[in-house]
């Protein structure tokens, strides 16, 4: 895991049923601010023009990082937006993040936030292209896949199998961070798979990312239908339904779950 100051990194867990993917969602999945790093005025300043930029030039490629200002004012931001979603979808989530981050972490330089189609953060400190696995969000399903052993042993396998081609292929070069991939794992259930970097990742730090967020799935969420990690570097999700596009054919005949969320705060 990323080093960074003890302040800073923590692991906030929720147990949740995943309802449908909606970038127009109101309430965010996650947010990080960071208390060590009050803004100036000028700095307050170089934020709002930045995510002015962020909303105009991330929804065309669903990725943008820039800078403004310079000296001690400088401000990094970075806009990523899952590469399966339309731009006008990706345009109206950076739009909701832009808009909302400030408030969220008010008087904050150091800020993220997450919706479940984009991701936005600003910085004083550049960190385009380093690995950042030091804050994570778990969604995680509070049904197991099965209450009989030996299918939630073959789960894990079946599971560890099409996260490992996840990786590679996320990680490869020409994927642009995304992959995804579907297997079957019985007759009637399809296990779904999505894992995307930050566009600004080189492929060895993309898919350490990635293979942090699977080794953490057996302990925050084992046999569980579904979960997904939300890092600042990367997404990683699997469900037992369709929740990437296009969607399959067969989505309306597949389970969804009521809403139930229970945080945990684990601090190290």
């Amino acid at each position: 895991m990323a080093s960074v100051s003890s302040s800073f990194l923590c692991l906030l867990l929720f147990l949740v049923f995943i309802p449908h993917p909606n970038c127009e969602a109101a309430e965010p999945l996650a947010r990080l601010c960071n208390p060590d790093r009050p803004t100036t005025p000028a700095v307050a300043t170089n934020i709002a023009k930045l995510l002015s930029s962020l909303q105009s030039n991330a929804p065309s490629q669903r990725f943008f990082s820039t800078s403004v200002g310079a000296g001690n004012s400088k401000v990094y931001g970075l806009a990523q937006c899952r590469r399966d979603v339309s731009s006008a979808d990706c345009a109206t989530c950076v739009q909701d993040a832009a808009r909302q981050l400030p408030s969220l972490c008010p008087g904050q330089a150091d800020a993220r936030v997450w919706f479940d189609t984009c991701f936005v953060r600003y910085d004083t400190r550049a960190f385009a292209g380093q690995l950042d696995t030091g804050y994570v969000t778990f969604y995680i399903s509070v049904e197991n896949v099965s209450d009989n052993a030996a299918e939630q042993q073959r789960f894990n396998r079946e599971l560890g199998s099409l996260m490992s081609k996840v990786q590679k292929q996320a990680s490869a070069k020409g994927s642009l961070g995304l992959a995804k991939r579907q297997t079957k794992f019985t007759p009637f259930v399809t296990l779904y798979a999505l894992a995307q970097c930050t566009q600004d990742l080189p492929s060895l730090a993309c898919a350490q990312c990635i293979s942090t967020a699977v080794a953490n799935f057996p302990v925050f969420c084992p046999v569980r239908k579904g979960c997904r990690a939300l890092y600042s570097s990367c997404y990683v999700r699997y469900e037992i339904y369709p929740f990437f596009f296009p969607m399959a054919s067969t989505a309306n005949t597949l389970p969804r779950a009521t809403s139930l969320s229970v945080p945990l705060v684990i601090s190290p």
